[in-house]
Protein backbone atom coordinates (compact mmCIF):
# COMPACT_ATOMS: atom_id res chain seq x y z
CA UNK A 1 0.00 0.00 0.00
CA UNK A 2 1.04 3.41 -1.03
CA UNK A 3 1.39 6.49 1.24
CA UNK A 4 -1.11 8.33 -1.41
CA UNK A 5 -3.73 5.44 -0.61
CA UNK A 6 -2.87 5.21 3.53
CA UNK A 7 -5.02 7.72 4.30
CA UNK A 8 -9.08 7.32 5.14
CA UNK A 9 -11.69 9.88 5.11
CA UNK A 10 -10.78 10.09 9.20
CA UNK A 11 -7.86 11.19 8.74
CA UNK A 12 -9.04 14.98 7.76
CA UNK A 13 -9.83 17.43 10.26
CA UNK A 14 -13.48 19.14 10.57
CA UNK A 15 -14.06 21.45 8.25
CA UNK A 16 -14.66 24.80 8.85
CA UNK A 17 -18.08 26.45 7.17
CA UNK A 18 -17.46 26.99 3.63
CA UNK A 19 -16.59 30.92 2.71
CA UNK A 20 -18.68 33.00 0.94
CA UNK A 21 -18.31 32.55 -2.83
CA UNK A 22 -15.36 35.41 -4.15
CA UNK A 23 -14.31 33.58 -7.45
CA UNK A 24 -15.89 33.33 -10.83
CA UNK A 25 -15.89 29.72 -11.27
CA UNK A 26 -16.92 28.25 -14.60
CA UNK A 27 -18.52 24.86 -15.26
CA UNK A 28 -16.41 21.58 -15.71
CA UNK A 29 -14.74 20.91 -18.71
CA UNK A 30 -13.66 17.24 -20.21
CA UNK A 31 -10.10 16.99 -20.39
CA UNK A 32 -10.09 13.36 -21.27
CA UNK A 33 -11.66 9.74 -20.00
CA UNK A 34 -12.80 10.67 -16.69
CA UNK A 35 -10.54 13.48 -15.70
CA UNK A 36 -12.24 17.27 -15.53
CA UNK A 37 -11.13 20.94 -15.44
CA UNK A 38 -13.02 23.58 -12.81
CA UNK A 39 -11.43 26.88 -13.59
CA UNK A 40 -11.86 29.86 -11.09
CA UNK A 41 -10.62 33.00 -9.75
CA UNK A 42 -8.96 36.16 -11.78
CA UNK A 43 -9.92 35.89 -15.16
CA UNK A 44 -10.77 31.92 -14.66
CA UNK A 45 -7.53 31.58 -14.71
CA UNK A 46 -6.70 28.69 -11.28
CA UNK A 47 -7.44 24.98 -12.33
CA UNK A 48 -8.01 22.10 -10.39
CA UNK A 49 -8.52 18.91 -11.52
CA UNK A 50 -10.99 16.52 -10.41
CA UNK A 51 -10.11 12.87 -11.37
CA UNK A 52 -12.94 9.96 -11.46
CA UNK A 53 -11.83 7.32 -8.77
CA UNK A 54 -12.19 3.30 -9.78
CA UNK A 55 -12.75 2.96 -5.95
CA UNK A 56 -15.63 5.94 -6.60
CA UNK A 57 -16.57 9.05 -6.09
CA UNK A 58 -13.37 12.17 -7.93
CA UNK A 59 -9.75 12.83 -6.25
CA UNK A 60 -8.84 16.86 -6.90
CA UNK A 61 -5.66 17.85 -7.78
CA UNK A 62 -4.49 21.43 -6.23
CA UNK A 63 -7.62 23.03 -4.60
CA UNK A 64 -6.98 26.64 -5.79
CA UNK A 65 -8.21 29.42 -4.23
CA UNK A 66 -10.44 30.05 -1.05
CA UNK A 67 -13.66 30.98 -2.86
CA UNK A 68 -13.84 27.66 -4.99
CA UNK A 69 -14.68 25.74 -2.60
CA UNK A 70 -18.39 25.29 -2.36
CA UNK A 71 -17.72 24.96 -6.42
CA UNK A 72 -15.65 22.28 -6.05
CA UNK A 73 -17.84 20.02 -3.56
CA UNK A 74 -20.99 20.82 -5.91
CA UNK A 75 -18.65 19.70 -9.23
CA UNK A 76 -17.38 16.95 -6.85
CA UNK A 77 -20.72 15.58 -6.13
CA UNK A 78 -22.16 15.65 -9.61
CA UNK A 79 -19.08 12.97 -9.97
CA UNK A 80 -19.56 10.63 -6.90
CA UNK A 81 -18.22 13.26 -4.40
CA UNK A 82 -15.01 14.24 -3.23
CA UNK A 83 -13.08 11.59 -1.60
CA UNK A 84 -9.50 12.92 -1.02
CA UNK A 85 -7.34 16.11 -2.21
CA UNK A 86 -3.92 15.83 -3.61
CA UNK A 87 -1.71 19.17 -3.72
CA UNK A 88 0.75 20.08 -6.41
CA UNK A 89 2.18 22.14 -3.79
CA UNK A 90 1.38 24.06 -1.10
CA UNK A 91 1.19 27.65 -2.27
CA UNK A 92 -1.58 30.01 -1.44
CA UNK A 93 -3.84 29.88 -4.36
CA UNK A 94 -3.92 25.91 -4.66
CA UNK A 95 -4.27 25.07 -1.08
CA UNK A 96 -6.75 27.94 -0.78
CA UNK A 97 -9.98 25.99 -0.34
CA UNK A 98 -8.18 22.46 1.08
CA UNK A 99 -8.97 23.25 4.44
CA UNK A 100 -13.14 24.13 3.40
CA UNK A 101 -13.70 20.39 1.82
CA UNK A 102 -13.49 18.22 4.76
CA UNK A 103 -11.52 15.14 3.43
CA UNK A 104 -7.82 13.63 3.59
CA UNK A 105 -5.53 16.39 1.68
CA UNK A 106 -2.01 14.56 0.66
CA UNK A 107 0.90 16.26 -0.62
CA UNK A 108 4.66 16.00 -1.40
CA UNK A 109 7.04 15.96 1.63
CA UNK A 110 8.70 18.59 1.10
CA UNK A 111 5.12 20.48 0.86
CA UNK A 112 3.91 19.71 4.55
CA UNK A 113 5.88 22.56 6.37
CA UNK A 114 4.56 25.07 4.07
CA UNK A 115 0.53 23.69 3.80
CA UNK A 116 0.17 23.45 7.78
CA UNK A 117 1.72 27.00 8.70
CA UNK A 118 -0.46 29.12 5.65
CA UNK A 119 0.86 32.20 4.17
CA UNK A 120 3.35 33.24 1.80
CA UNK A 121 6.53 30.50 0.71
CA UNK A 122 10.22 31.56 2.58
CA UNK A 123 11.46 32.10 -0.60
CA UNK A 124 8.93 34.52 -2.80
CA UNK A 125 10.58 37.59 -3.54
CA UNK A 126 7.79 39.97 -4.86
CA UNK A 127 9.97 43.33 -4.86
CA UNK A 128 11.02 41.62 -8.15
CA UNK A 129 7.55 42.17 -9.90
CA UNK A 130 6.76 45.33 -11.18
CA UNK A 131 5.14 47.55 -8.74
CA UNK A 132 1.08 47.65 -10.11
CA UNK A 133 1.72 43.41 -10.52
CA UNK A 134 2.86 43.66 -6.64
CA UNK A 135 0.23 45.17 -5.71
CA UNK A 136 -2.29 43.34 -7.48
CA UNK A 137 -1.07 39.84 -6.18
CA UNK A 138 -0.81 41.19 -2.52
CA UNK A 139 -4.71 42.03 -2.54
CA UNK A 140 -5.28 38.80 -4.54
CA UNK A 141 -3.03 36.44 -2.03
CA UNK A 142 -5.25 38.04 1.02
CA UNK A 143 -8.55 39.03 -0.62
CA UNK A 144 -8.91 35.69 -2.52
CA UNK A 145 -6.35 32.91 -2.53
CA UNK A 146 -5.26 32.39 1.12
CA UNK A 147 -7.79 29.98 2.72
CA UNK A 148 -5.19 29.43 6.00
CA UNK A 149 -2.99 26.36 6.95
CA UNK A 150 -4.04 22.81 5.72
CA UNK A 151 -3.74 19.74 8.14
CA UNK A 152 -1.35 16.98 5.99
CA UNK A 153 -3.12 13.58 5.98
CA UNK A 154 -0.04 11.58 4.28
CA UNK A 155 2.33 12.39 1.53
CA UNK A 156 2.92 11.22 -2.00
CA UNK A 157 6.00 10.60 -3.97
CA UNK A 158 7.99 9.72 -6.86
CA UNK A 159 5.94 6.50 -8.15
CA UNK A 160 3.14 6.23 -6.17
CA UNK A 161 -0.01 5.62 -7.83
CA UNK A 162 -3.32 7.93 -7.43
CA UNK A 163 -6.52 7.39 -9.45
CA UNK A 164 -4.75 5.84 -12.55
CA UNK A 165 -2.38 8.27 -12.42
CA UNK A 166 0.97 8.06 -11.47
CA UNK A 167 3.14 10.48 -9.19
CA UNK A 168 6.12 12.92 -10.90
CA UNK A 169 8.28 14.90 -9.57
CA UNK A 170 8.75 18.19 -10.62
CA UNK A 171 10.66 20.32 -8.08
CA UNK A 172 11.66 23.83 -8.93
CA UNK A 173 9.15 26.40 -8.73
CA UNK A 174 8.39 24.96 -5.35
CA UNK A 175 10.52 22.30 -3.75
CA UNK A 176 8.18 19.38 -3.62
CA UNK A 177 6.28 20.04 -6.69
CA UNK A 178 4.60 17.28 -7.96
CA UNK A 179 2.60 16.34 -11.33
CA UNK A 180 0.04 12.83 -12.18
CA UNK A 181 0.92 11.41 -15.19
CA UNK A 182 -0.60 8.44 -17.07
CA UNK A 183 0.85 7.64 -19.50
CA UNK A 184 -1.71 5.31 -21.34
CA UNK A 185 -3.01 8.76 -22.68
CA UNK A 186 -0.62 11.25 -22.12
CA UNK A 187 -2.11 13.33 -19.63
CA UNK A 188 0.02 15.10 -17.54
CA UNK A 189 -1.56 17.20 -14.64
CA UNK A 190 1.11 19.13 -13.73
CA UNK A 191 0.00 22.28 -11.01
CA UNK A 192 2.61 25.24 -11.30
CA UNK A 193 5.52 23.09 -13.46
CA UNK A 194 5.49 25.51 -15.83
CA UNK A 195 3.26 28.89 -16.48
CA UNK A 196 1.41 29.27 -19.21
CA UNK A 197 -0.37 32.71 -18.05
CA UNK A 198 1.42 35.83 -17.20
CA UNK A 199 0.98 37.92 -14.12
CA UNK A 200 -1.50 39.50 -14.99
CA UNK A 201 -3.80 36.11 -15.99
CA UNK A 202 -3.30 36.81 -19.59
CA UNK A 203 -2.26 33.17 -21.98
CA UNK A 204 0.96 32.77 -23.01
CA UNK A 205 2.97 30.15 -24.09
CA UNK A 206 4.35 27.18 -21.78
CA UNK A 207 7.16 29.02 -19.62
CA UNK A 208 9.45 28.37 -16.67
CA UNK A 209 7.17 29.84 -13.73
CA UNK A 210 7.89 33.00 -12.90
CA UNK A 211 11.35 34.15 -10.96
CA UNK A 212 9.54 36.10 -8.27
CA UNK A 213 8.01 32.86 -7.14
CA UNK A 214 10.51 30.15 -7.64
CA UNK A 215 12.35 28.46 -5.09
CA UNK A 216 15.17 27.20 -7.99
CA UNK A 217 14.54 28.67 -11.60
CA UNK A 218 17.25 26.42 -13.34
CA UNK A 219 15.82 23.14 -11.44
CA UNK A 220 12.31 24.01 -12.69
CA UNK A 221 13.50 24.27 -16.18
CA UNK A 222 14.46 21.35 -15.71
CA UNK A 223 11.27 20.04 -14.92
CA UNK A 224 9.90 20.94 -18.19
CA UNK A 225 12.57 19.24 -19.40
CA UNK A 226 11.60 16.05 -17.47
CA UNK A 227 8.25 16.92 -18.30
CA UNK A 228 9.14 16.63 -21.91
CA UNK A 229 10.70 13.61 -22.06
CA UNK A 230 7.86 11.85 -20.97
CA UNK A 231 5.98 12.17 -24.07
CA UNK A 232 2.18 13.85 -22.87
CA UNK A 233 -0.01 14.29 -25.50
CA UNK A 234 -1.90 16.89 -23.07
CA UNK A 235 -0.80 19.16 -20.39
CA UNK A 236 -2.92 20.91 -17.57
CA UNK A 237 -0.99 23.09 -15.68
CA UNK A 238 -2.39 24.98 -12.50
CA UNK A 239 -3.39 28.43 -14.83
CA UNK A 240 -5.05 28.50 -17.94
CA UNK A 241 -4.23 25.92 -20.42
CA UNK A 242 -4.58 22.58 -21.33
CA UNK A 243 -1.69 22.63 -23.68
CA UNK A 244 -3.09 20.35 -26.27
CA UNK A 245 -1.05 21.00 -29.59
CA UNK A 246 2.42 20.93 -30.14
CA UNK A 247 3.03 19.55 -26.73
CA UNK A 248 6.29 18.34 -26.28
CA UNK A 249 8.29 20.98 -28.72
CA UNK A 250 6.35 23.46 -26.76
CA UNK A 251 7.81 21.74 -23.50
CA UNK A 252 11.08 22.13 -24.79
CA UNK A 253 11.13 25.49 -26.23
CA UNK A 254 10.57 26.14 -22.22
CA UNK A 255 12.64 24.39 -20.49
CA UNK A 256 15.65 26.16 -22.70
CA UNK A 257 14.01 29.48 -21.62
Amino acid sequence: MTPAQSASPSAASPAPPLPRRTSPVADLEPVADGVWLLRGGFKHAMNVVLIEDPDGGVVLFDAGERGMAAPILAAAERLGGLRRVVLGHADNDHRGAAPYLGVPVLCHPLEIAAAEAGGHRDYWDLRDLPLPINVLHRFLMWRSWEGGPVRIAGTVREGDEIAGFRVVELPGHAPGLIGLWREADGVALVSDALYMTSMLGRPQDPAVPEAAYNHDGAQAAASIGKLADLGPRIVVPGHAGPLTEDVVPALRRAARG
